[in-house]
C-alpha cells in the first residue's frame, strides 16, 4: 500500500480537517435565480468536458481514502442531470455516512421517491420566499407550488432532517423570515437564512439588498423571542451554518440556522471541498482556486497521483476569501457552477 493510502485524514496547512465533499454534477439549471446567475446568462462547458458518472465515483473514491465521509450532489440543478438516480445508487453503496442533495425543488415530485430508494439520505431545497409572483422573479422562471408540493412529497416517502435555504435580499424577501421559519416547522423542516455573496465578479450584487446576520437574527428574536444558540449543531462539525433554538412560547425549541459569509466568515472551521462537474477542485467557494483533476484523471494517473494532487490542492488552501457587504472581494466563478 502507498503512503498516500495510508493517509488517514484530509487537512490543509492551517490544521482545518476536509471530511465533506460537494459534488457539482452540472453547471446547467432550470432556474436563473438572480443571486445565482447573471441576467445574461452564463457560457456552459460543452458536454464532452463533464465528468462521467464513473469519472465522479472514482473522485469521490479517492477522497474517501482520506476519510472524506460526507458527499452533497449541487449544480448547477443537479436533478437535471440525466440518469441522476443511477449515480445516487452508485454513490449509496460506497460507505459514505452522508449523501445528500442540494435542489430547487422544480423536479422533486417525481424524483423524491425513485431517489430515497436509490439511497439518497437527506434533502436541502431552495425557498426564498411563500409569495408566488415574488418566487417567480427571484427564480426568473420557478414555479412555487411545484416546489412545495415537492417537498411534501419527500416527507412522504420518508426524508428526514430536510433544510430550506432562502437567500436574504432587502427589499425583497427579508420581510417573510418569521413567516418562513413557522412554516418550515410546521412540516419538521429546518430552515436556513443566507446572506448574499459577492459572486460572479461583483455583477449580482445589489446596493441596498445586502441583510447582514445581525439584521435577521434581531428580526427573528422580534418575532420569536429569545433565540438561544444551539450549540450542538454548528460550523465545526457539520456545515456552514450556526443554528440558534428558539427559547419559549409557540416554536419552543425550533431550530433555525444562519449562514453569514459575509459579515460573520467561518473560514477558521471549513471542512469543505468542492468538485465541479468538470472535474475541477475548488478548496474554497470564495477564491478562484481550481486545481485540475479531469486531465489527469483522463490521460492515465492512477488513484495514488490522483491523491498526490487533492493533497497538494488542499495544502495551499488560503486561510479565508475577502468578500464584503459592498459587493467585492468576490471570486470570478457563477454560483450555478460550483453549487454553493
Amino acid at each position: 500500500m502507498s503512503d498516500v493510502a495510508r493517509l488517514p485524514v484530509l487537512s490543509d496547512a492551517f490544521a482545518r480537517r476536509v471530511s465533506y465533499l460537494r459534488v457539482s454534477l452540472t453547471d446547467r439549471c432550470n432556474y436563473r435565480c438572480v443571486y445565482c446567475m447573471p441576467e445574461a446568462g452564463v457560457e456552459l462547458v460543452p458536454k464532452a468536458d463533464v465528468l462521467s458518472f464513473e469519472e465522479i465515483e472514482r473522485l469521490v473514491r479517492v477522497m474517501m481514502r482520506f476519510g472524506v465521509r460526507r458527499v452533497r450532489l449541487t449544480g448547477g440543478e443537479p436533478t437535471v442531470r440525466k440518469d441522476l438516480v443511477q449515480l445516487v445508487a452508485r454513490l449509496s453503496t460506497l460507505g459514505l455516512d452522508d449523501l445528500a442533495m442540494t435542489t430547487n425543488g422544480e423536479r422533486l415530485a417525481e424524483l423524491a421517491r425513485p431517489l430515497r430508494d436509490a439511497g439518497l439520505g437527506r434533502l436541502n431545497v431552495s425557498v426564498d420566499t411563500l409569495d408566488p409572483a415574488r418566487f417567480h422573479a427571484i427564480t426568473r422562471r420557478g414555479n412555487l407550488d411545484r416546489v412545495l408540493d415537492g417537498i411534501e412529497h419527500a416527507r412522504a416517502v420518508g426524508f428526514v432532517g430536510t433544510k430550506i435555504n432562502a437567500v436574504v435580499m432587502g427589499g425583497v424577501n427579508d420581510d417573510e423570515l418569521p413567516s418562513l421559519c413557522a412554516w418550515a416547522w410546521e412540516r419538521d423542516v429546518t430552515p436556513r437564512l443566507i446572506e448574499s455573496m459577492p459572486m460572479s465578479d461583483g455583477a449580482l450584487f445589489v446596493p441596498g439588498r445586502f441583510v447582514a446576520a445581525a439584521d435577521m437574527r434581531a428580526r427573528l428574536g422580534a418575532a420569536f423571542g429569545v433565540l438561544e444558540p444551539d450549540d450542538g449543531h454548528g460550523v465545526a462539525g457539520v456545515g456552514p451554518a450556526r443554528y440558534l433554538r428558539v427559547a419559549a412560547g409557540r416554536h419552543e425549541g425550533a431550530r433555525v440556522g444562519i449562514i453569514s459569509a459575509v459579515t460573520e466568515p467561518f473560514c477558521e472551521t471549513c471542512n469543505r471541498v468542492r468538485l465541479t462537474a468538470t472535474g475541477q477542485l475548488h478548496t474554497c467557494l470564495g477564491l478562484d482556486d481550481a486545481s485540475d483533476l479531469r486531465t489527469p484523471l483522463r490521460t492515465g494517473d492512477d488513484d495514488d497521483e490522483l491523491a498526490r494532487k487533492v493533497l497538494f490542492a488542499v495544502s495551499a488552501k488560503k486561510e479565508g476569501h475577502h468578500f464584503t457587504a459592498c459587493g467585492a472581494g468576490g471570486p470570478r466563478k457563477h454560483m450555478v457552477a460550483i453549487g454553493g
